[in-house]
């Protein structure tokens, strides 16, 4: 049996790399790993306003993804569950409620009478909650691949598709038209189904926050900007995180209000996210409460030329749709390499370059997850402990 290098080096602090790191050390190595910002994290960062945490980007954390489940002991992290559903904040100005009733029972009526949907869209929304929660991980990415779009008017009208599908699923992919493979639809779809959506007390920071509490032996150098070649005139195999620069992402921006604690709506949207379907500007709300205050969050999918004009407009929209006024701007972020755009996903990394000094880690490699990036991580230090 061939004995694991000692010198490793992980180039990118982010999940992937974390990760890495906790794989490597529990196997006895202890690698060095160089970030080039001053913080470990990558892509999930938390700033926070008063008691209330603001994350870069819309993000959630899905209790069902085994990753999760490994790594992260999910009962320290005071979890804000979401419940299974939306409400629509439609053009015309009316709202509707539509969620699972099977698992939260008051979605039921609501679900009944929202026009949103036809009966023929619940019934078969019905079937395919069923089939779907059925496949395993390996089988829904074993299916032929094609866009979520053409998978979604073979089964549902367009009228559910453009009220509910696109706005919510959308946000998920950062891209309104669903182009994304119906493999990553399902996926999602099957975690949904398995779990919960959850937003950690310090938002999604404190996954970082627990996940570098465990490094005990990995040497972290901050703000150093390392490339492949300087690293490996140092060390033995280098494992690289961040993707090439012909990389393409999908973008986004949130914006976050201050917002009366008397608002409309703005108990139940800490629970439940507000849907806008055909806008040119917003995709989403949610509530955030403090001691003292609370904070709307809006998401806009893609990035604008213009945010302050972005921003004009989506206090318009949210007014005019939901009766919601928002307050004052307290943080915006914009965010242009907020998901990786993957041609091909893959559930397992490639293994074609074992014996190669570079492995490659990320989920640019995979699909664009949490998930993902924990799995190739993992890959990653058991691909740099082989000779």
């Amino acid at each position: 049996m061939s004995m694991p290098s000692s010198d490793i080096a992980i180039l990118g602090g982010g999940i992937s790399g974390i990760i890495a790191a906790l794989e490597l050390e529990a196997r006895g190595v202890f690698p060095t790993l160089y970030e080039s910002s001053g913080r470990l994290g990558g892509r999930v960062k938390t700033d926070f306003f008063d008691d209330i945490p603001l994350d870069h980007g819309f993000q959630v954390l899905l209790t069902a993804y085994p990753e999760v489940i490994k790594y992260l002991d999910l009962s320290v992290l005071e979890l804000n569950y979401f419940k299974p559903g939306a409400y629509i904040f439609r053009k015309d100005g009316k709202v509707e409620l539509i969620g699972d009733a099977f698992r939260d029972p008051s979605f039921l009526w609501p679900t009944i009478k929202a026009n949103s949907a036809g009966l023929l869209d619940k019934v078969k929304l019905l079937g395919e909650q069923r089939r779907i929660s059925a496949l395993s991980v390996d089988e829904i990415f074993n299916q032929i691949d094609r866009p979520t779009i053409d998978s979604l008017h073979s089964k549902y009208s367009r009228r559910f598709i453009n009220q509910f599908f696109k706005p919510f699923y959308g946000g998920i992919f950062l891209e309104k038209q669903l182009k994304t493979t119906v493999i990553q639809f399902e996926f999602v779809f099957h975690m949904f189904a398995k779990g919960y959506a959850a937003m950690p007390k310090r938002g999604m920071q404190a996954v970082i926050d627990q996940l570098c509490e465990k490094l005990t032996k990995t040497k972290v150098l901050l703000n150093q900007k390392v490339t492949i070649e300087e690293a490996l005139n140092r060390h033995d195999k280098v494992i690289q995180t961040f993707a090439e620069k012909d990389q393409k992402w999908h973008g986004t921006e949130v914006f976050y209000f201050e917002l009366p604690n008397t608002s409309k709506y703005s108990d139940i949207l800490q629970h439940v996210i507000g849907l806008f379907p055909d806008s040119n500007s917003v995709n989403s709300i949610h509530v955030l409460k403090g001691r003292n205050t609370s904070i709307l969050s809006a998401t806009a999918i893609g990035v604008s030329e213009d945010s302050e004009r972005l921003e004009m407009s989506i206090r318009e929209e949210i007014k005019m749709r939901s009766g919601i006024e928002p307050g004052k701007l307290v943080k915006h972020f914009k965010i242009e390499k907020a998901l990786p755009v993957i041609s091909e996903i893959r559930l397992k990394p490639d293994s074609s370059n074992a014996d190669s000094a570079v492995i490659w880690s990320g989920d640019y490699l995979l699909y664009p997850s949490l998930n993902a990036a924990m799995s190739s991580g993992r890959n990653a230090a058991e691909k740099a402990l082989q000779a």
